[in-house]
């Protein structure tokens, strides 16, 4: 599933899953974020920062299963607060 797309992210949670994964360049970082932050479109984005396209897309990629799993948690997390609150009588 596509959990990032173009436009659709803060910087500031773009930093959060630049920190929990593998991606140093400061150029990939920069191109991702002109895409999934300002909402330029790859091959632009690509460009501007001097990236080749295929880096940029495997990153986007590596991101994506990153915020997959962020997902995944806040989805468990919140279904074992209901459970919970239902238990504690809330």
């Amino acid at each position: 599933m596509q959990y990032l797309y173009k436009g659709s992210q803060s910087q500031e949670r773009l930093d959060w899953l630049f920190a929990m994964c593998k991606i140093k360049s400061a150029d990939i970082k920069a191109a991702a974020s002109d895409h999934l932050v300002k909402g330029i479109s790859k091959t632009h984005a690509a460009l501007l920062n001097n990236v080749p396209a295929p880096n940029l897309t495997r990153a986007l990629k590596t991101l994506n299963t990153y915020a997959e799993l962020v997902e995944k948690i806040k989805a468990h997390d919140a279904q074992h607060s209901q459970y919970y609150a239902l238990r504690a009588g809330l």
